[in-house]
């Protein structure tokens, strides 16, 4: 079945609107690179405030929706693994619960009436709402779709805030690697 120029047209702005928050967070990320051992060595200077002000930093960057990885390897190098990973998991837990609740609050009616008028949003929204925790365990464990546009896309469906917070357990493998990544290449010879 061929598709008309209109649905064409219509699934190309749908994919750029999905390309623009990707691109920004990947430019974010490209020009906040070189700027990381600076930011590593600012947090190591904070002393007891450093958690405390790593961890807001995190919420920020997730509710921005910036690219969270940079962040969870410099808690790997500023804390090391363990209270690096418990940071990170601490600061992306809160960041992703505020960004659900502001697509929960702030989009949730304009894309319920866009699901209403879709059978198949209908379909995908009810089994999301049903099969919420799984499906969100499953997500962050794959690492398929990305952290902070899943935060806000499942805060649009009826997926409960409860399972949401249970699946950022989910996570815990990718924060340890990432933490891991930074804690080696802080205690890399030579640096």
């Amino acid at each position: 079945m061929a598709l008309s120029l209109r649905e064409l047209g219509s699934g190309a702005l749908k994919l750029v609107g999905m390309l623009i928050p990707v691109g920004l967070g990947l430019g974010a990320s490209k020009l906040a690179s070189p700027y990381m051992p600076v930011f590593t060595e600012w947090v190591n200077s904070l002393g007891v405030w450093a958690p405390v002000v790593y961890v807001g930093g995190y919420v920020v960057a997730t509710v921005c929706m910036m690219p969270a990885f940079l962040l969870t390897i410099a808690g790997g190098a500023v804390f090391g693994l363990v209270k690096g990973s418990i940071l990170v998991f601490i600061g992306s837990t809160v960041g992703a619960a505020i960004a659900f609740t502001l697509g929960r609050t702030v989009l949730r009616g304009w894309v319920s009436a866009q699901i209403a008028k879709n059978q198949t949003l209908m379909i995908v929204d009810r089994v999301v709402g049903e099969e919420g925790l799984k499906l969100m365990v499953l997500l962050r464990l794959s690492g398929i779709a990305p952290f902070v546009l899943t935060n806000y896309a499942m805060g649009v469906t009826s997926v409960r805030l409860s399972h949401f917070l249970l699946a950022m357990f989910g996570m815990i493998p990718t924060i340890a690697t990432y933490a891991a990544v930074g804690q080696a290449g802080a205690q890399t010879p030579g640096k």
